[in-house]
């Protein structure tokens, strides 16, 4: 018969710290993207329809700011090591994926990808 014992030393200060460092992450990658989601609507050149002095998205661009109620709209709800990014405009979704009669204008994947990005960035300053 083999046997085997494993002993593993924790270092409980250099473990919380690792811990807070996640914790910030979580928290700061969620403000990241809600904000990037905003930055993609407010800015650009948009290069869709003309109504009056507003310029519309085209297909495949972020949507444009008209009314500000998709802006105000982008929330993040943060708690201990747990944080949200929800967006209470009911027309979000048809935005993001389109629907039969408009083509997607997409806004959560990209800052999503985006974010993705910026947390690989992160943890990678962070293992070093």
């Amino acid at each position: 018969m083999v046997s085997a014992k494993i002993q593993i030393k924790v270092n409980s200060a250099e473990l919380k710290k690792i811990i807070n460092q996640a914790e910030n992450l979580v928290s700061e990658s969620s403000v990241y993207m809600a904000e990037e989601m905003k930055k993609s609507i407010t800015s650009g050149a948009k290069s869709g329809r003309r109504y009056g002095s507003h310029t519309s998205s085209a297909p495949g661009q972020a949507p444009a700011n008209w009314t500000g109620q998709l802006l105000k709209s982008i929330k993040v709800q943060k708690m201990k090591g747990i944080s949200f990014v929800y967006i209470t405009a009911k027309y979000a979704q048809f935005l993001e994926f389109g629907t039969s009669k408009m083509r997607a204008r997409p806004f959560i994947i990209p800052a999503f990808i985006k974010t993705k990005k910026y947390i690989q960035d992160k943890l990678k300053r962070i293992a070093k």
